[in-house]
């Protein structure tokens, strides 16, 4: 999402916005020291040199930063712990403290952030949406039951965010049947999520079955994979087949 609004008072356009800098995607737990602080910009030229000038950034439209040119920054009372130590952004007078450094990552920060521009004759922002994805606690359990010719599928994430979307593949199988997956949001703000799926066993050789985890719109996936061992498959009424269970996290 890339939103530009102008608006002009009088008739002096004195502001060209050309961009923000805000990462689309943030990661917690997934061992990347460099989404430990979150460097948020506002990149802009000004035509002229105006007698006012002040730089906000909001939050989902809630304003948690402000610069008026001549005085220090300041940040609202409960985005403190969020914001790191203010640090020129450069050392043009017009541009001295234009953006922030967001740092204790947490889901608290997913939202649109948008950089206000304003002088005494032109006003313009654009804003961009930040996502985070916490995987800093989370688990993940896949089990599948052997019944006669089917195998049995489930799925179940815990303590995760955003909401997860599970589903399921198979190398050879034929998938016959997905359960709804059932989602509960819990009271820290993560979900947790259960789903499950039948595949029809079209012979006797190792299958390998996966659990896909993703996030709407997001490049991060999580793949658990299930294989079972050809030879303990046992075509009894009710049983558990061994298996060898990896787990990967793909971004793209």
């Amino acid at each position: 999402m890339n939103v530009k609004n102008e608006c002009m008072h009088g008739f002096a356009y004195s502001i060209s916005l050309h961009d923000i800098d805000v990462p689309h995607m943030v990661v917690i737990g997934d061992d990347d020291e460099s989404d430990d602080v979150i460097s948020l910009d506002c990149e802009y030229e000004l035509e002229d040199n105006p007698t006012y000038l002040v730089v906000k950034w909001f939050m989902n439209n809630n304003v948690i930063y402000q610069w008026i040119r001549g005085q220090k920054p300041s940040v609202v009372p409960f985005f403190r712990d969020h914001v790191g130590e203010i640090a020129e952004t450069s050392t043009e007078p017009n541009h001295q403290y234009r953006g922030l450094t967001l740092i204790n990552p947490s889901i608290e920060l997913d939202g649109v952030y948008k950089c206000l521009v304003q002088t005494e004759n032109d006003s313009k922002f654009r804003e961009e949406k930040l996502n985070i994805v916490d995987v800093s606690n989370f688990s993940i359990h896949f089990d599948h039951v052997q019944v006669q010719n089917e195998t049995h599928l489930e799925c179940s994430v815990h303590n995760i965010y955003p909401e997860p979307i599970i589903s399921f593949d198979t190398d050879d199988e034929e998938l016959i049947n997905e359960t709804p997956q059932n989602t509960t949001k819990l009271d820290n703000g993560h979900f947790d999520a259960i789903a499950g799926a039948v595949v029809q066993n079209i012979d006797e050789d190792e299958d390998k079955f996966i659990c896909n985890i993703k996030f709407n719109g997001l490049p991060y996936n999580i793949n658990v994979d299930v294989v079972s061992a050809a030879d303990s498959l046992i075509f009894s009424k009710l049983s558990i087949i061994p298996l060898i269970l990896t787990l990967s996290r793909i971004m793209f």
